[in-house]
C-alpha cells in the first residue's frame, strides 16, 4: 500500500522520461482523478489512451499496471510494467511495482532481485517503501526456505524497521546460526544488541566482524561506546579514535574522486576503494588506492589519500 500510496502522488523516477505532449497530459489529469476517486473501469481506459497516443512514455504503462493491478489481472499488469522498464531501465516506481506484482503471483526469488535493483536508485519514501516491501518478500520467503540465512536477514530489517526489537534479534541470530562465518550479519547481529542495551554480548560478534573486516568503522564505534560505559577508557578511546580515523579516510577519497575524474581507470579503482572500505576491508582498499596512484602518479589528493591510509595500517 506504501509503494502505490507513492505511485498515485506522482513520484518520478531519478531520470526524466520524455515528456508528453499537453493532449496526453491533459488525459493523465483525468486518468488521476478518476483513480482517485475509485473509479476503476474510467481510469483503466483513459490509461489505455494515453499509452496509445504516448507509446514511448513509460509512465503511462505505470498507471495501467497500477489499475491492473487492483482489478486482479496480475499478468497483464506485469505485462505492462515490463514495458516500462523495456523504455526506461532506471524507472524506480515501475520496478518496485513489478517486484510488488511479482510477490503477489508467488514469484518471490525474481520479486527480490527486482527490489534489489530498486534499490540502487531509490532515494526518499520509495526508499522507505522499497525496503519494507523487501523485508516483507523475506518474510514470505522465510516461511517456504527457513534455511536461507538472506531471508532471515532481510526479516531481520523488516522487523528492525518496524521497531520490534526482540522479533529483529531472533531473526538476525536464524541469519548468523545460518552463516556463521558471514561479518555482516555479525555485524547486524552486534549493532542491535547494542541497540538493545546489551553492549557486553554485542562486544562478542563485533570483535569477529573487526578480525575479517578490520577497518570497519561502524564495529570499532560500538565496542568503543561499550567499552567507555563499562570504564575501560582506554580500550574504548582506542576503538573510537580508530573509528574518527576511518571516517576521515571519507572525504579524502571524494577529494581524489574529483582530481582524478578524468581517468577512467583510475576512478573506477578509487570508487573500488570506497565500496571496500565501506565492508571495512584493509589490505583491499589500499591496494586498489595504490594502483590508482600508479595510473596518476602526480595526483596529490591521492598522495594524502594514501599516506592517511599507511598510517592507519602502521597505528
Amino acid at each position: 500500500m506504501a509503494l502505490l500510496l507513492v505511485l498515485a502522488s506522482g513520484c518520478r523516477s531519478e531520470r526524466p522520461a520524455p515528456v508528453p505532449d499537453a493532449t496526453t497530459t491533459a488525459l493523465v489529469g483525468q486518468l488521476q482523478r478518476a483513480y482517485r476517486a475509485g473509479e476503476r473501469a474510467t481510469a483503466l481506459a483513459l490509461a489505455d489512451s494515453v499509452v496509445l497516443r504516448a507509446p514511448a512514455w513509460p509512465d503511462g504503462y505505470v498507471w495501467k499496471a497500477v489499475v491492473l493491478r487492483e482489478l486482479g489481472q496480475l499478468r497483464a499488469a506485469e505485462a505492462a510494467l515490463r514495458e516500462a522498464l523495456r523504455l526506461q531501465p532506471d524507472h524506480v516506481e515501475a520496478r518496485l511495482l513489478l517486484a510488488r506484482v511479482l510477490q503477489q503471483q508467488g514469484q518471490l526469488r525474481e520479486a527480490l532481485g527486482q527490489y534489489r535493483q530498486a534499490l540502487h536508485r531509490a532515494t526518499g519514501t520509495l526508499r522507505a517503501a522499497a525496503w519494507l516491501q523487501l523485508g516483507h518478500a523475506y518474510r514470505e520467503l522465510g516461511r517456504l526456505d527457513s534455511t536461507l540465512a538472506e531471508a532471515w536477514d532481510g526479516l531481520r530489517q523488516v522487523h528492525e524497521l518496524e521497531g520490534r526489537l526482540p522479533e529483529a534479534l531472533a531473526a538476525a541470530r536464524k541469519a548468523q546460526q545460518q552463516a556463521p562465518d558471514n561479518p555482516d550479519y555479525r555485524l547486524a547481529l552486534g549493532t542491535l544488541l547494542v541497540r538493545m542495551g546489551r553492549p557486553d554480548e554485542a562486544a562478542t560478534w563485533l570483535e569477529g566482524v573487526l578480525k575479517a573486516r578490520p577497518w570497519h568503522a561502524v564495529a570499532h564505534y560500538h565496542p568503543g561506546r561499550a567499552l567507555l560505559a563499562r570504564g575501560d577508557t582506554a580500550a574504548g578511546r582506542c576503538h573510537l579514535d580508530r573509528a574518527e580515523q576511518l571516517r576521515r579516510l571519507e572525504p579524502l577519497l571524494t577529494q581524489a574522486e574529483v582530481e582524478v575524474a578524468r581517468q577512467a581507470d583510475a576512478l573506477a579503482l578509487l570508487k573500488l576503494a570506497r565500496r571496500l572500505l565501506q565492508e571495512g576491508y584493509a589490505e583491499q582498499t589500499r591496494q586498489a588506492v595504490e594502483a590508482a596512484r600508479a595510473l596518476q602518479p602526480e595526483s596529490p589528493a591521492l598522495e594524502r589519500l594514501l599516506r592517511a591510509m599507511n598510517e592507519l595500517a602502521c597505528s
